[in-house]
């Protein structure tokens, strides 16, 4: 395979403030960079500054789903039962959602459909939660035996129809398999419930909207599957083709990208034909793939982590071609600030990636977290807002 010269971007601190934005999270106690490390595209930090200069700071308690909605950043944080919403230009905390209310249990995944937020609780069974985002309130608790959640841990949306991913739990019970649970938006209202045999939903991990269909990636089958989203009927399941632990799926300018846990790879697939083109790893180019995890695709590029070992990455790679163009990591081990990467979102042309670990605790199960704010085109790390 021939690739693209790879760009790449010096960590300059007066390049950085040149521009408003940037200038303005520096200001606000964003970290600034030293020169670029070695072999990755990411600067060592120079010392943590207190992110939020705008009212209190951040806090985050192992965050787990991100989401942009009504010009705000919104963080579900698991262990911490709670919503945190940031404001994007400078990093400050806004409020933090909780209370019976919310009926928050684990909230493990976030996303936008119509003018309201829904987050997917994984605890108790599961349920959702909606929120709306201009005042904060909550809207009402989705949850019943009707709907089969089941170890929910991921949630997207096409349209009005919400799609929750339920994980199920066969190494427990071999009957309790991976589903897909759909529910109106607009109502609350259960459509149906998407399971069986056929759709080899045995450890699902991750789902992703291509026009009319959802393609989920299953991690135990080493396989992708489409489904229609309107009647649940199945596509095809995809398999081979490189397909290595199959963790996280995104979906960008008519391809379906997967990541490879196993393999540290990632798969490319025509969305039209279930075909796979190609599966890129670290001997094709700089990928800096390490266990690939979660994956956003945006109009033209896909975002992959490789949130473990000691140089957590996100890999942006051309959609169309896999020319990977940057990625982002640390070798400090651990970098507090960038590891146990577990979400990402866009807001314009900035990429948000969540971290488990913070500051103060760099282990999965710390009650803390962090946010790394990085612009697209270069990058270049705009912001650290570290929990308080």
């Amino acid at each position: 395979m021939t690739f693209a010269t790879i760009r790449t971007y010096g960590r300059d601190k007066a390049a950085m403030t040149s521009n408003p934005r940037r200038l303005r999270a520096i200001l606000a106690g964003g970290t600034a960079l030293a020169a670029a490390t070695a072999g990755c595209l990411f600067a060592t930090a120079t010392s943590a500054g207190a992110a939020g200069a705008v009212g209190s700071s951040p806090e985050f308690d192992a965050p787990s789903g991100l989401a942009v909605a009504g010009g705000e950043l919104w963080v579900t944080n698991k262990h911490g039962n709670s919503v945190t919403e940031i404001n994007p230009a400078n990093g400050s905390r806004v409020a933090i959602l909780s209370g019976a209310s919310y009926a928050f249990d684990k909230p493990i995944a976030i996303a936008s459909a119509g003018s309201d937020l829904f987050i997917a609780n994984r605890g108790s069974g599961g349920s959702v939660t909606e929120i709306n985002p201009t005042t904060g309130a909550a809207v009402k608790v989705i949850s019943g035996s009707q709907f089969h959640f089941n170890n929910p841990v991921a949630i997207t949306a096409s349209g009005s129809t919400l799609l929750v991913l339920n994980k199920g739990d066969t190494k427990k019970d071999p009957s309790a398999p991976g589903s897909i649970t759909e529910i109106d938006a607009s109502t609350g209202d259960l459509i149906g419930v998407i399971s069986g045999s056929s759709y080899a939903f045995e450890h699902p991990t991750a789902l992703a909207v291509s026009g009319p269909d959802v393609f989920v990636a299953d991690k135990t089958n080493n396989a992708v599957t489409e489904v229609a989203i309107s009647g649940g009927s199945l596509k095809r399941v995809i398999t081979g083709g490189g397909l290595d632990g199959p963790d996280g799926i995104g979906v960008s300018s008519g391809y379906v990208w997967v990541s490879d846990t196993v393999s540290s790879a990632a798969t490319q697939i025509d969305a039209s034909t279930g075909a796979v083109v190609d599966t890129y790893n670290n001997n094709d180019g700089a990928y800096g793939f390490g266990s690939p995890s979660v994956v956003l695709g945006t109009a033209t590029d896909v975002y992959i982590t490789s949130p473990f070992g000691s140089s957590p990455m996100v890999t942006d790679v051309d959609a169309t071609s896999g020319t990977p163009y940057w990625y982002e990591c640390d070798t400090n081990t651990p970098d507090p600030y960038f590891s146990l990467l577990s979400a990402l979102a866009v807001d314009g042309n900035y990429l948000w990636v969540a971290s488990r670990s913070g500051a103060n605790n760099p282990y999965p199960d710390a009650a803390t977290g962090s946010l790394t704010e990085i612009e697209l085109s270069s990058g270049t790390e705009v912001l650290r807002v570290p929990s308080s």
